[in-house]
C-alpha cells in the first residue's frame, strides 16, 4: 500500500506568506512612527543644545574677560542690507597670553556664504586676536581663514547688555550688568539671558 505525501499546495504557500507579511507590517508600523519621532526630537534637541552651550561660550569669555581694560566688552550692532541682525561682540582677553603673546581681545561674528568665500561653512565664528585691544578691533577686515567656526549655519546674531533698567544694542565699556544673546539658526530662534557679579 502506497503512502500519500501530505504537501502544502502553492497557494496555501502564498496564504500564509501574505498573512506573515500582513502581521508583520502592523507590528512594524509603531516602531517605525517611534524611531521617527525619536530622531525628530533628538535634532530639536541638538539645535538647542547646540545653541545654548555656544551661548554659554560667549558668556564665559565675557566673564574672563579682562577687567583692567579701558573698554572690556564691545557690542556692535549691525543689521545688514537684506535684514536680520549679525551684531558683533568683543572681548578684551588673556587668553594670548597662555600662548606666550600679547593680550587681546576675542571677536564673535556671523560669516555668510558669498561668492569671495563660496567653499567657507556660513555660521558664527570666533577670532582670537593677540595685540588688540577691542576698541582698535576691525571686525569688518577679519579674514575668514584665521577665524575657528563655533557653530554652523548662525543666521542672526542679537546682543544687548543691561543697563540703566533696559536693555540697550551697542555698548562699550566694563563688563555689563547682564548679557541678552539671541541666535537664530534656519527656523530656530533662542533667545538666553545672563547676569554677571558686579
Amino acid at each position: 500500500m502506497l503512502r500519500r505525501r501530505r504537501a502544502f499546495t502553492l497557494i496555501e504557500v502564498l496564504l500564509a506568506v501574505a498573512l506573515t507579511g500582513l502581521i508583520a507590517s502592523l507590528a512594524l508600523a509603531p516602531v517605525v512612527y517611534a524611531v521617527r519621532r525619536v530622531i525628530y526630537t533628538e535634532e530639536l534637541y541638538t539645535d538647542e543644545t547646540a545653541m545654548r552651550r555656544t551661548a554659554i561660550f560667549m558668556v564665559q569669555d565675557v566673564n574672563a574677560g579682562l577687567r583692567l581694560a579701558n573698554t572690556v566688552v564691545r557690542l556692535i550692532e549691525y543689521e545688514p542690507l537684506g535684514g536680520g541682525n549679525e551684531d558683533v561682540l568683543i572681548v578684551a582677553t588673556s587668553a594670548p597670553a597662555k600662548q606666550n603673546m600679547p593680550v587681546g581681545s576675542v571677536v564673535y561674528r556671523i560669516q555668510k556664504r558669498s561668492f569671495m568665500y563660496n567653499n567657507v561653512i556660513p555660521g558664527l565664528y570666533r577670532w582670537v586676536l593677540p595685540g588688540k585691544l577691542p576698541e582698535d578691533v576691525n571686525y569688518e577686515a577679519l579674514e575668514i581663514e584665521d577665524g575657528q567656526l563655533v557653530l554652523p549655519y548662525v543666521t542672526e546674531m542679537k546682543l544687548e547688555t543691561y543697563r540703566d533698567l533696559e536693555w540697550i544694542s551697542g555698548y562699550a565699556g566694563k563688563i555689563p550688568a547682564g548679557l541678552k544673546i539671541s541666535l537664530s539658526r534656519g527656523e530656530e530662534k533662542v533667545e538666553y539671558v545672563f547676569s554677571f557679579p558686579l
